[in-house]
């Protein structure tokens, strides 16, 4: 294969640099948009408020909220009306920034970065001893941040887009069943499973005490306490046998600690003719396929958070997984018919198996 070269100056690449900087400052803005109020409080103000009307509602220091907003604004985050003095939210921020119910809600890139920056000094100390840091050590915003990744893709891309992909599922399931979801985290998916399918009994697991007890909050508020329950526990432990109908893992395949076990244990749990549906980020299958911003973000997310928590775990500590390995996985699980879903966007893998 031909490698065409891109003509490269030193310009550029110390551009680029200042780039990156403001792509940082960018993030870290927005973070404390959102930590405190301050976008919030821009958007429920019909025409935007004054640095003087957001000082007074905010009760936060005059001198740092300038700071602030003038940074958000070289960062496109906010807009600057300067005949009114008044600043806006720049196009669709409102939208990607503040409405979960948005598919492209991306407030967990946001918080994400927060963390990456407590832990980066945790993270260099990793390369020289070679640890890992437990889940634990990331803390509540941690699993804030998963939660504000996953709920578009637990509300409207598995029933608009996964589930129409699997019909003879989805049929089954319209009467009623036994849905399992492993890792289960703090329970967006297990709402959007019992409201898509009304009639079957719901079962989260999940080993993080905190995350099944956001799971469990969100459960009751949404009075389905009945027939959804959330439960602490990893899926290398799982035991049942010809129990579901349905078993589904959202991106969390990678972080349990021993994959193979998981599966094998899945299988065995799964009625006869039961599905097991797996989703995973889209991580590249080579070295030289991880160019441009999308595995940027997505190879930081790998280094800082998938690797150091699987380290800590015993775990295999593989980062995401490829399209090779989870088929490899399933057919060494004994699962069957192992297909990838034609899905047309680059974000998620998702891949379907049946016992």
């Amino acid at each position: 294969m031909i490698h065409q070269q891109t003509f490269v100056t030193k310009d550029d690449q110390a551009l680029k640099l200042f780039q990156w900087a403001a792509g940082a400052a960018s993030l870290r803005m927005a973070y404390y948009g959102l930590k405190l109020g301050l976008f919030k409080s821009i958007t429920e103000a019909p025409d935007g408020l004054t640095l003087e009307e957001l000082t007074a509602r905010s009760t936060l220091d005059a001198r740092y909220l300038r700071a602030w907003a003038r940074t958000a604004v070289a960062g496109e985050l906010l807009e600057y009306q300067p005949d009114t003095g008044r600043f806006i939210m720049a196009p669709f921020m409102e939208a990607l920034l503040l409405d979960d119910q948005d598919f492209q809600y991306s407030a967990g890139l946001v918080t994400n970065h927060a963390v990456e920056s407590r832990l980066a000094d945790r993270v260099e100390e990793g390369f020289r001893s070679g640890e890992g840091i437990p889940f634990a050590d990331y803390g509540q915003e941690m699993v804030e941040t998963i939660h504000a990744f996953s709920k578009a893709a637990y509300e409207l891309f598995l029933p608009s887009v996964l589930l129409p992909e699997l019909p003879e599922l989805t049929q089954r399931l319209a009467s009623g069943g036994t849905i399992l979801e492993l890792g289960c985290g703090a329970g967006a998916g297990l709402v959007s499973l019992a409201r898509t399918f009304p009639h079957c009994t719901v079962t989260g697991l999940d080993p993080d005490p905190t995350s099944i007890a956001l799971a469990r909050e969100r459960i009751e508020s949404a009075g389905l306490s009945e027939h959804v329950h959330a439960e602490e526990m990893r899926g290398e432990d799982l035991t049942s046998e010809d129990a579901f109908d349905f078993i589904y893992t959202q991106i969390s395949l990678h972080e349990m600690d021993d994959a193979r076990v998981v599966l094998a244990n899945a299988r065995r749990a799964l009625k006869d003719g039961g599905t097991l549906l797996i989703t995973e980020i889209r991580g590249p299958e080579r070295i030289e396929d991880c160019a441009g911003t999308y595995n940027a973000v997505l190879s930081a997310i790998d280094l800082f958070y998938e690797i150091p928590q699987a380290v800590a775990k015993g775990g295999h500590a593989v980062g995401f997984f490829t399209r090779g390995e989870i088929e490899e996985m399933a057919a060494d699980a004994g699962l069957g018919a192992v297909r990838e879903l034609e899905l047309e966007q680059p974000l998620y893998a998702a891949f379907a198996a049946t016992k």
